[in-house]
């Protein structure tokens, strides 16, 4: 909290200095040379950088008073020596920039690079990073893969040198979470040449991954195609020889298919449901009866193709009373869509009636349609 307190009075004091910085020096500059340039204006000091052994052609003065940086900026555009001079306000933070590289660094766009950003870190995160500090819009840049996660390095770019120098000067190596932030001058070419590489870089990522995928697709679709053609020749396989039948067998009806016949006790009541949808349960099944006639075991076909049930169902039932009391339940709505069951249970006695071995009606009996109806007759398993 200390630490804090001081760096904002260091700021407070530091808005009280008038500085003016000079562009377009000569090299041979001397300071009696820019004393006489700023006369009348009270100075302080004058910072002069030298590059190599030369002036650099900027320096930064430090003056008195307010109206001595209205008169510094009065000069702008005179000539000292051969040359025009430019005179601008400036702040503590380039003055630091100057003086800790000793104007050895030219930077003329007010962009940063980042580098030392977390994985997890958002735009948001920076944004937040450079507190007090105004951004341009869209002017924050991070790296990041393929799996958009940031990969440590980024860009931002401010509104003014100004701020740029303050967030450099104010935020170079300070902690974003558990990371060591660092900073360095850049510019808009240099950022636009990252983003274009990272780019280029993702779309390579990308076309190989779909290259993979595609060849993982080419395979797959290769052992399909093999295993059809082993399955299409093992049908080509002359079928085995029928089983001898004694002269008492009866053919059975093979409207049915033998893969989704059900396979019933002689004990069991079947009714067969049909038109469920495709994501019914055994819960589902039990809530569309009464508690009164319960099932006691569910069969529900399976689509082997799509692998998902495919909207029948065989329910049985331990009682010819219960299996009659749910064929009432006959065309009722599960959800959105209706249901037809079909009654088909043994005869039990001589003295039934063949109605109980028909579809049945709610309300009264009803002779099952005909086969050219695409209705199957009921099976029996009666001795006749």
């Amino acid at each position: 909290m200390s630490s804090e307190r001081e760096r904002h009075e260091s700021e407070s004091s530091d808005q009280q200095r008038y500085l003016v910085k000079l562009r377009g020096l000569t090299s041979k500059i001397t300071r009696d040379d820019i004393k006489k340039f700023l006369h009348p204006c009270a100075i302080v000091t004058i910072h002069l950088f030298e590059n190599n052994g030369e002036i650099h052609n900027e320096c930064v003065v430090e003056l008195e008073t307010d109206v001595d940086v209205e008169d510094a900026k009065d000069k702008s555009g005179q000539y000292l020596g051969d040359k025009t001079i430019d005179v601008d306000v400036t702040s503590i933070y380039e003055l630091n920039f100057y003086v800790k590289n000793k104007g050895a660094i030219v930077w003329n766009d007010p962009v940063l690079r980042i580098k030392g950003l977390p994985y997890a870190c958002t735009m948001a995160d920076v944004q937040n990073f450079f507190e007090g500090i105004e951004i341009a819009r869209n002017g924050i840049y991070i790296t990041r893969d393929m799996a958009d996660k940031a990969l440590g390095d980024g860009f931002v770019a401010f509104i003014s040198m100004d701020n740029a120098y303050k967030a450099l000067d104010l935020y170079h190596e300070k902690y974003l979470e558990d990371s060591l932030i660092q900073l360095f001058p850049a510019s808009y070419e240099e950022a636009k040449r990252m983003i274009l590489e990272d780019a280029q870089a993702n779309a390579k990522q990308f076309s190989g991954e779909k290259e993979l995928i595609n060849e993982n697709q080419k395979t797959n679709h290769r052992s399909r195609t093999r295993s059809r053609s082993r399955e299409n020749r093992s049908r080509r396989l002359p079928p085995p020889p029928p089983p001898i039948r004694g002269n008492n067998y009866r053919r059975r009806s093979r409207t049915r298919s033998r893969s989704r016949s059900p396979a019933r006790r002689r004990d069991d009541y079947l009714v067969k449901m049909r038109g469920m949808p495709f994501t019914v349960t055994q819960d589902d099944i039990r809530k569309f009866f009464p508690s009164s006639c319960q099932p006691v075991r569910i069969e529900i076909v399976q689509d082997r193709r799509m692998h998902r049930p495919n909207g029948d169902a065989y329910v049985y039932f331990n009682s010819f009373d219960d299996a009659t009391e749910a064929m009432k339940c006959d065309r009722k709505y599960m959800g959105t869509r209706y249901i037809e069951l079909y009654f088909d249970s043994p005869r039990q006695t001589s003295s039934t009636s063949s109605n109980q071995r028909r579809r049945r009606n709610p309300v009264s009996p009803v002779p099952m349609k005909s086969r050219s109806n695409h209705y199957r007759r009921s099976r029996s398993d009666s001795n006749d």
